[in-house]
């Protein structure tokens, strides 16, 4: 389907929802359509077996929700050979599928790093327009040498700057614009994963740095851009700066597939997804999704009460809520006693060995509580007012 015909085609609408919705923006604007989109990130095909008939399952899922079309934000891994294992599972999507590279998606020392996923899917970046919104994919993976090696620096080069200012400036003033990249241009992984500096520190993690972040920042507040879709971090986290928000969103492989058939979760200990993007006459926004086998209808889940908790000694009690926003705050209380604010969670969580966003602990004094089944309630309150409540059963015993 050449891009005429996607632009052409009538937007669909989403049939239900699970999960919370956070509203971006408020439109008020007749040119826009009603119709939603399936954004992913990090499929990660290489994995073989495993990742092909599991992806294969999360493409199925999303065409049932009908969206208008599916924007892949990258690492689909086309190297090492896995591009044909890709495009195979995509031929499945019932939608246009629009796509954008990862630094996995990028042949390291090659002429043209970029060949294969020219020859998949075409540009690199490049813009649209659909349902009166500007859609811009932007391609950061920039191929540098250091110290005899060539990888990827997280920044965008010259030529592709000039093109996003004159894109930028011939959009509308009215015209709301949703940007997809893949690495973050906002985030704090790196400083959460330990405090250092990239790349001496992280060289196999590219981020951008502060000073090519301001650059894109001051940009895109400069336009109507209301919201950043990101992927490469496998977790959910998400920033408002300058009145956009930064989406990093969870990894369609959570972990790499290292769950292999079993539930799949991402480094933040969410399990594996996606996000739908609703845009409506009068508003944008966006939910995560989690996928298949690892299905929850919930919007968070406690940990460390597996087993039960010896009144001998504390025990934080762990709230990882999903999807929170940056500067959400929580409490909690054991059964109907008082609230207790909970705290970012210090601990290590997930996969690799880094504070979490969206992870709150509270810190219980077991020897106050009596033998036998108590219930814990968490209460997180997002930026935007947005409350989620959730609740656990416990056992204390000497």
């Amino acid at each position: 389907m050449n891009r005429r015909q996607f632009l052409s085609l009538s937007a669909m609408a989403y049939l239900g929802a699970t999960h919370r919705t956070s509203t971006v923006a408020r439109l008020n604007s007749q040119d826009i359509r009603d119709f939603d989109v399936a954004f992913i990130t990090d499929v990660h095909i290489e994995r073989g077996g495993i990742a092909v008939g599991k992806f294969g399952e999360t493409v199925t899922e999303i065409n049932s929700l009908k969206p208008a079309f599916v924007w892949d934000m990258g690492d689909m891994s086309l190297y090492p050979n896995s591009g044909e294992a890709y495009r195979d599972c995509a031929k499945q999507f019932q939608m246009p599928l629009y796509a954008c590279p990862g630094n996995h998606d990028i042949a390291l020392n090659d002429a043209n790093p970029r060949k294969l996923f020219n020859d998949y899917f075409g540009r690199a970046y490049y813009s649209f327009d659909f349902g009166g919104v500007h859609f811009i994919t932007i391609d950061g993976n920039t191929v540098i040498e250091r110290q005899g090696t060539n990888t990827i620096d997280a920044c965008l080069d010259p030529r592709q700057m000039v093109w996003l200012k004159a894109d930028l400036e011939g959009v509308p003033k009215q015209t709301p614009i949703i940007c997809g990249i893949h690495i973050p241009i906002v985030s704090t992984y790196i400083k959460r994963r330990g405090g250092g500096a990239f790349p001496k520190d992280f060289p196999i993690a590219p981020q951008f740095n502060e000073s090519r972040a301001e650059e894109l920042i001051n940009l895109f507040a400069q336009h109507n851009v209301k919201l950043v879709l990101q992927g490469h971090a496998h977790e959910n986290e998400r920033t408002t700066v300058r009145g956009i928000e930064f989406v990093s969103s969870i990894s369609v492989c959570g972990s790499w597939w290292r769950s292999g058939e079993g539930f799949e979760r991402g480094v933040d200990n969410v399990p594996r997804g996606y996000r739908i993007v609703e845009v409506r006459a009068d508003r944008i926004s966006h939910r995560y999704v989690s996928s298949c086998e690892s299905r929850v209808d919930r919007q968070g889940e406690f940990t460390g009460l597996e087993d039960p908790i010896r009144t001998s000694k504390n025990a934080p009690i762990v709230y990882n809520c999903y999807d929170a926003p940056n500067g959400s705050t929580a409490k909690a209380r054991i059964d109907s006693g008082p609230w207790t604010s909970m705290k970012q969670c210090a601990e290590r969580g997930g996969y690799v060995n880094m504070q979490m966003p969206h992870h709150f602990s509270l810190s219980t004094d077991a020897a106050k509580l009596t033998n036998g089944k108590h219930r814990v309630t968490a209460q997180v309150t997002w930026p935007d007012g947005t409350i989620v409540t959730e609740s656990a059963s416990f056992v204390v015993t000497n």
